[in-house]
């Protein structure tokens, strides 16, 4: 078949693109990075396009010439710019099904969520739900697929739940009562690829879930046992007080940990896996078998333990630039500062204008740091200025070199960290 695929450079867009190509489908992948995607196919065709800019059918129609299915992968976990539920969720999606409809394409497989039903609360689940009620009532095939957590490779949930884990003590919204029924990306890919089966037809909506249900505080104990860390304890949150940890998400770059979230967790997540086995002809994937049972690597359990330090450490370091600037302007003695810089060669009227300039960098440097202002040059820049006056120092002033509580030796970590931090903040969490 013919394929529009959408959000094809996603978590799960990707899994889908890779098993339609399998399976011999032509599939024209729209996305706002098609330069993400390092799949090299005869059979695929990018399109460089955002979502969040298709709001009429007429849009779409170009597109979708000579297309036999459209497959919507769109999806976002969190609000940020212009990039909304309503958008990409809902108003987008409606549209584009519109046009799929006036364009004669035979069937839609809407990629939607365990929750978006009767009972939906959160903006996110209502989003999915207002697409999904759109397709339903159109003239074509359609297929709403519904998965719970969605686990596997490069998933930044499977990411956070495995950090949440790492952590040396657990702690669970109610106790972590709740049920999940994770479903692994091969599973959701392989249900796509079965919708565009020429004998599979009608109007369905699957919950895709795992075999069985397990509760919350289960998932993140086996994720624990899986980093190869001991059992640890576990404290029961409230379910007030664990929506307001969840408004810290924000400061920790972890768009998942939402108030929202905390309320689609508390609701739970599971369903009768029946349906999915008889869809696929198969039982799901029991996520013992694909995930529990398989040792993490090196690499993720490196990546569970830098999860929360990466802000961390980028805020420690624009800390460090604030209190120098803050220090030199209005705490430490201006005249034993000049002291320090005539060693330097910097005297006269020479030393106030330094001493300002350098403070008030460094306060720039702070700033531009916690707004993470093109954060890898800025982190190497950083770099490069601690590394400069440090070999300045230690040339014009060597007592700094040898005194017993090193203020010299330890800008070494510091530099350190400087490289770290670019590293971690160049890759995604």
């Amino acid at each position: 078949m013919n394929i529009l695929l959408t959000g094809a450079t996603g978590f799960i867009g990707q899994a889908v693109l890779r098993e339609l190509l399998k399976q011999g489908h032509q599939i024209t992948a729209c996305c706002r990075h098609p330069e993400r995607l390092s799949i090299n196919n005869p059979k695929l065709t990018l399109l460089s396009l955002d979502f969040a800019d298709t709001r009429t059918i007429d849009s779409w129609l170009p597109h979708l010439q000579g297309i036999d299915a459209i497959v919507n992968c769109v999806g976002i976990i969190a609000e940020s710019g212009n990039q909304s539920f309503a958008q990409l969720h809902a108003q987008a999606p409606i549209v584009l099904f519109q046009a799929g409809a006036q364009a004669g394409v035979r069937k839609i497989v809407q990629i939607s969520a365990l929750g978006a039903d009767a009972g939906a609360e959160t903006a996110y689940h209502l989003s999915k739900k207002a697409a999904d009620d759109a397709l339903r009532k159109l003239a074509v095939d359609w297929f709403v697929l519904q998965p719970s957590l969605v686990y596997g490779a490069g998933g930044r949930s499977s990411s956070l739940f495995h950090a949440l884990a790492a952590l040396p003590l657990h702690f669970l919204p109610d106790g972590g009562r709740q049920l999940l029924q994770p479903i692994h990306v091969g599973d959701v890919a392989s249900a796509v690829c079965r919708c565009m089966e020429p004998a599979v037809s009608g109007r369905k909506t699957i919950a895709l879930v795992g075999p069985s249900p397990i509760s919350y505080a289960e998932w993140l104990q086996g994720l624990r046992q899986r980093l190869g860390k001991s059992k640890v304890g576990t404290c029961s949150v409230p379910y007030q007080y664990a929506l307001a940890m969840a408004g810290f998400g924000k400061w920790l770059d972890e768009p998942i940990l939402s108030k929202d979230n905390v309320t689609m967790l508390s609701r739970g997540n599971s369903a009768d896996s029946g349906p999915l086995t008889k869809f696929l002809d198969r039982a799901p994937i029991s996520v013992s078998a694909q995930l529990f049972e398989l040792p993490a690597s090196q690499a993720e359990r490196w990546h569970a333990g830098l999860y929360f330090l990466k802000p961390l450490l980028r805020y420690t370091i624009a800390i460090v630039w604030l209190w120098s600037g803050i220090t030199s302007l209005f705490f430490y003695p201006h005249q034993l500062s000049y002291q320090l810089l005539a060693p330097l060669g910097i005297t006269g009227s020479g030393a106030p204008f330094a001493l300002y300039g350098l403070a008030a960098m460094d306060i720039a440097l702070g700033l531009a740091t916690l707004a993470r202002f093109r954060i890898g040059n800025l982190m190497l820049s950083q770099f490069w200025i601690v590394l400069g006056y440090s070999l300045a120092v230690a040339l014009c002033l060597p007592g700094f070199v040898f005194h017993p509580f090193g203020p010299l030796l330890k800008n070494l970590p510091f530099l350190m960290c400087l490289l770290i931090a670019r590293e971690l903040e160049g890759e995604p969490s």
